[in-house]
């Protein structure tokens, strides 16, 4: 009778073990497969799209989403929330199909009945897929997660990597110092933004040399007949089934590099009569709303927004919320054929060698501030301008002619610090120098920009903006900066600030210089 004790007793102890992990996981449930994250107890960290997003569809609360490859990750919902007065989602597919986005809306539509506006992107790289093509090259897919076998549920709740990878970590972080429950924003999620650089020097290293146009490669019959299934099936149906959505629909808006490409092929010509294919199954149908901003040159003629030929910084992003909300560059059936004549004589005969000439902004966010004016509406502001009742100067002077014949601020002081300081401990030290300049409201402004130079070796700027209540909302990451006596591009992002702020200019010396009288210029200080 022992060995049948023991075979008893293993097996009860085996079965209370796999009962412990599997309520263990369906409690923390960190792919939000059974139920919505308890952010009142775990913090969730959002970061695997094809094991996440399922969940994030169908348990979170929202009446707006936005949806596509990688070309709507640095999209913002806290833009999209405020734009379009909705509470929505963000759940991309990285070099997603049509497909893939599409089996995710239905998903989104047979969950949650609230769904009004749907914001997707139309890749146009991909008009030419067929219509039942997924994304094998990119690992496994989760199908556990995604079908309603109950049974595949154990590759879920018994998985060792999900166990001790995932459900661990978010349980055993509710014991350490200073844990706040939650989970990543939107605005976060899947954001590649601040992972890349921008511009020529990153898109085209090696420059452009002058093209020969290819011969012209027409559409065929087979190539329509593979994108009306793509279309229709993954684009077009889920719209005529729910006539209650509004579907905004975009190409996106790809380089002017990416389409010399095709010119050199000689496939731009195939390419735009696809998308007049595409343009005119999709107008049929009433709820979709059609934007393409193709034709704005100094969007995919500036290749400082693009990390590659295809790839555009999030300001462009924020901008495409913007211009759907507000009707521009929508696609109807009185202006598409114009639109589509122009798009092909401007890639056609775009001077693509002039891009060699074009000027890399020193920080990739400059060209996001300066296109804020058109997302906001707000005129630019000169902080140094002729209203400074706002401004306090301590060991600081005004001084004119500066950066492109601007007034600066000129700090001078004798504060060493041998290892990192806030900007904000800085400048409640007793020995501050610089300047402070008050801001009474900057819920419009997305971008604090200036200038600086050193006028002393060793001698290091140090900016933060600080909100209302003391905190640092903005700064420029401690010694990330060429420190010498050329002027120098800076940009903080101030797009999740609101209210009112104190913006900090000061100056410290490395230590290993030795020299007690830190100078430091600053110029042209503008928020846009």
């Amino acid at each position: 009778m022992k060995p049948k004790y023991w075979a008893i007793g293993w097996l009860t102890i085996v079965v209370l073990g796999l009962g412990f992990l599997g309520i263990w996981v369906y409690k923390v449930d960190p792919f939000m497969h059974y139920h919505k994250p308890d952010t009142t107890k775990y913090f969730y960290t959002l970061d695997n799209q094809r094991s996440q997003n399922d969940g994030i569809t169908k348990h979170f609360e929202y009446n707006a989403m936005i949806t596509g490859t990688s070309m709507t990750e640095n999209f913002k919902t806290s833009d999209m929330d405020v734009i379009f007065d909705c509470k929505s989602i963000k759940v991309p597919y990285s070099g997603g199909t049509y497909k893939e986005t599409n089996e995710n809306l239905i998903v989104a539509v047979e969950n949650n009945p609230n769904l009004e506006i749907v914001v997707r992107g139309l890749d146009m790289w991909m008009f030419f897929d067929s219509k039942d093509r997924m994304r094998t090259d990119l690992g496994d897919f989760p199908t556990f997660l995604y079908d309603s076998k109950p049974l595949n549920d154990v590759l879920y709740i018994w998985n060792r990597d999900i166990i001790w990878s995932r459900v661990y970590p978010i349980a055993e972080a509710r014991s350490q110092d200073g844990f706040a429950p939650g989970i990543t924003s939107f605005d976060e999620y899947s954001s590649w933004q601040y992972e890349n650089s921008f511009g020529m020097r990153e898109v085209c290293q090696n420059g452009i040399e002058d093209i020969a146009k290819g011969k012209p490669i027409h559409l065929s019959e087979a190539e329509k007949k593979t994108i009306e299934g793509n279309v229709s099936q993954n684009v077009i149906q889920i719209a005529k089934e729910n006539p209650n959505i509004t579907f905004y629909y975009f190409f996106t808006p790809y380089s002017a590099i990416w389409w010399k490409n095709l010119v050199v092929k000689g496939d731009i010509y195939k390419q735009i009569e696809a998308e007049e294919y595409i343009i005119e199954m999709i107008l049929q149908c009433d709820n979709i709303r059609l934007f393409s901003f193709n034709n704005r040159l100094d969007i995919t003629g500036n290749i400082n927004n693009y990390k590659d030929t295809i790839h555009y910084g999030q300001w462009i992003n924020s901008l495409i919320l913007r211009w759907m909300h507000d009707g521009k560059y929508e696609l109807t059936e009185d202006n598409y054929a114009e639109y589509l004549e122009t798009e092909l004589n401007n890639y056609l005969n775009f001077e693509y060698s002039k891009l060699n000439s074009q000027v890399d902004y020193e920080s990739d966010f400059y060209i996001a501030a300066l296109l804020n004016q058109e997302f906001s509406g707000v005129q630019p502001v000169d902080l140094l301008g002729t209203n400074r009742e706002n401004l306090h100067l301590y060991s600081a002077n005004i001084v004119e002619g500066q950066c492109d014949n601007t007034c600066g601020i000129e700090c001078i002081g004798n504060l060493q610090h041998e290892t990192e300081i806030s900007a904000k401990g800085y400048a409640e030290s007793e020995e501050y120098i610089g300047a402070t300049i008050e801001v009474e409201n900057v819920d419009d402004y997305g971008y604090l920009t200036f200038y600086g130079k050193t006028l002393s070796t060793g001698s290091q700027p140090i900016v933060c903006v600080i909100d209302e209540n003391g905190e640092i909302v903005g700064e420029l990451p401690y010694n990330c900066y060429d420190i010498d006596n050329e002027w120098h591009q800076y940009v903080i992002d101030m797009t999740a600030i609101n209210g009112k702020v104190q913006i900090i200019f000061g100056c410290e010396y490395e230590a290993s210089v030795g020299r007690p009288e830190p100078v430091y210029m600053y110029s042209k200080i503008i928020m846009y």
